[in-house]
């Protein structure tokens, strides 16, 4: 997966109910622990701080995270 800005902006315009389905059908897809994240519906406002402040380089490093992750099939 490929994260850019232009990709991180349109995810940002979603509400927070929108955000959380697409970060969770993300975790679910590579096999990641939200839990391990603290991540939840809950701080979504959280979620969408840091992401407005990574920089291309971060995002850089979490789309590789992700490649490194196992898509379910």
């Amino acid at each position: 997966m490929q994260f850019d800005r232009k990709a991180l902006d349109r995810l940002l315009l979603l509400n927070d109910k929108q955000l959380a389905q697409v970060v969770e059908k993300l975790a679910t897809e590579y096999g990641l622990d939200l839990s391990a994240a603290g991540i939840t519906v809950k701080n979504m406002g959280e979620l969408r701080r840091a992401l407005r402040a990574a920089d291309d380089a971060t995002l850089q490093s979490l789309g590789e995270q992700l490649k490194g992750g196992k898509l379910k099939p």
